[in-house]
């Protein structure tokens, strides 16, 4: 398979970490990833093996080099709807929560070559309202570059440490209700577990993070203790 003819290439239509993302037609997308060496083949492997066990996440068309072509899911993020107000903090925190559990039916399949962190159930390691889109259908999961072979507990804890950067990075200081939604996630999550792996996941991945959350990394682990009791 071949990259997309450049002529197809649209509008930009976001940045991330590590990728932009394309309009192409046709009802796909194209993710390029900024450094040529990425395996976007590795995210296909995930992304496909998580949609064939009935996880929403999107239909990948193609996967070349450094370039993964996506079916277009149209619709805001559930940050987004958070923010907006159109979206409840319980009801998103349960959808956290059923894609976690969703994702971790998906046992272990010999020819899917995945990282390892010490585990047998398929692990997403970056599922946070960002990743996750409401689309026409219901939520979709979204970018699979983080994806291992693991254990629940160690993907339920990273999402914690994410929640608990963004609230103290972000909310601490002028929202009453700053750790809402980590404390409405740890309500209905799988039991969390290996935190301090997972706070050190995170700090291995600030390269592709804000700064003020990768300044919040050491307190983030003490905070999510307190509020698990």
């Amino acid at each position: 398979m071949t990259s997309p003819d450049p002529l197809e290439i649209g509008e930009l239509l976001a940045s991330g970490a590590t990728a932009d993302v394309y309009a192409l037609g046709r009802g796909r997308v194209l993710r390029r990833y900024r450094d040529p060496a990425w395996p976007a083949d590795r995210v296909a492997r995930a992304a496909r093996l998580a949609r064939n066990a009935g996880v929403p996440t999107p239909l990948v068309l193609l996967a070349a080099g450094p370039d993964l072509v996506v079916e277009r899911v149209d619709g805001p993020t559930m940050l987004h709807q958070l923010a907006a107000g159109r979206m409840a903090t319980d009801e998103a925190m349960t959808v956290l929560a059923d894609l976690h559990r969703s994702t971790h039916r998906v046992r272990r399949a010999p020819h899917v070559d995945l990282p390892e962190t010490g585990g047998d159930q398929l692990i997403h390691l970056d599922l946070h309202p960002n990743n996750v889109l409401i689309g026409p259908d219901g939520p979709v999961l979204i970018d699979w570059e983080n994806a291992a072979w693991g254990a629940p507990g160690l993907d339920v804890a990273v999402t914690a440490v994410i929640l608990a950067c963004y609230a103290l990075a972000y909310l601490a200081d002028r929202h009453p209700n700053a750790t809402d939604l980590l404390d409405a996630f740890l309500t209905v999550a799988e039991p969390l577990d290996r935190l301090d792996d997972a706070v050190e996941f995170r700090r291995s991945r600030t390269a592709f993070m804000p700064a003020a959350e990768a300044a919040q990394l050491d307190r983030a682990a003490g905070l999510i203790r307190y509020l698990s009791g």
